[in-house]
This record gives C-alpha cells, sequence and structure tokens, in this order.
C-alpha cells in the first residue's frame, strides 16, 4: 500500500503530483490520497490518481482542512485503522 499526500490546488491535484505519480510504476499497489484543503475535500483528486498512478487500485483518501491539521491526529487515527495502513 502506498499514501500520497498533497494540498488540494483547486480541487485537484497539484501539477508536480501528476508528474511524480505519472514517472513510477503503481501496477499491483493500492493508494490513498491524503489532502490538505481549505474548501474542497479530497475534490477530484481520487480521480486524479486513478488515471496518474497506472496500475494501482485507489483505496480511501482522507481529507483534513488545512486550519485544523494540529487537532487531526483522532480523525488521522481512525483512518489509518479503517485502511489498514496501521
Amino acid at each position: 500500500m502506498t499514501s500520497v499526500a498533497s494540498p488540494v490546488w483547486n480541487s485537484s491535484a497539484p501539477m508536480i503530483m501528476w508528474t511524480f505519480a505519472e514517472g513510477l510504476d503503481f501496477a499491483g499497489t493500492r493508494v490513498h490520497p491524503i489532502t490538505t484543503h481549505t474548501v474542497s475535500g479530497l475534490g477530484s483528486v481520487p480521480d486524479d490518481y486513478e488515471y496518474a498512478c497506472r496500475g494501482a487500485t485507489v483505496g480511501e483518501g482522507l481529507a483534513v482542512r488545512g486550519e485544523e491539521v494540529r487537532d487531526a491526529g483522532a480523525a488521522v487515527d481512525s483512518w489509518l485503522q479503517r485502511t489498514g495502513l496501521l
């Protein structure tokens, strides 16, 4: 399993993340997107990574409001448990 973390820019993954993902071999992996955001949640990031991370299965993502990152520990722990990443 792999987690890919980035901010959300205009409801999408930043271009640098597209470039990063397209340059790697994700065959047979599961990708869990993690984002920080202001209002868009995960936006189109799961779909973006479905396209860019060819060969990967996109699993449950985690979106945390930028202003709430400091207090997101419980949400992150819960997500890690649900996804089997912990």
